[in-house]
């Protein structure tokens, strides 16, 4: 049975990463949870450096990453982990994905700014 949960873990480790981040009952708690992506949040911060939960709608879609600090970015596109079948894993790539093209994002924006506006109004914004 032990062999056969850690290959099983293996496999979920391979598809996505940064569950190698998680010892295997942290990551046994994620894959049994799967109806639950509120479930996923004490664990993001081993997983995602920087982002300490994220952003939910009423409908359970992600539109954004909180810091431990509190502050929020945005994802340029929302996520649905619902659509992800119960496959904890699947929805985790897109929010990786996600986060980086919303960074990349706020960086772009943040060049254009930049240039437009005053300065001390630029840093705060």
């Amino acid at each position: 049975i032990q062999k056969g949960l850690n290959l099983y873990l293996e496999k979920k480790r391979l598809y996505f990463p940064r569950f190698f981040f998680l010892s295997n009952d942290e990551l046994l708690e994620i894959l049994s949870e799967t109806k639950d992506p509120l479930r996923v949040q004490p664990h993001l911060k081993k997983c995602f450096e920087g982002i300490a939960k994220l952003q939910f709608t009423d409908q359970l879609q992600i539109t954004g990453m909180i810091s431990s600090e509190g502050e929020i970015v945005p994802l340029v596109k929302s996520i649905n982990p619902g659509k992800a079948k119960g496959m904890v894993e699947k929805w985790l790539l897109q929010v990786e994905g996600m986060m980086l093209s919303s960074i990349k994002h706020v960086i772009k924006e943040g060049i254009t700014n930049y240039v437009e506006l005053p300065r001390k109004k630029w840093v705060l914004q």
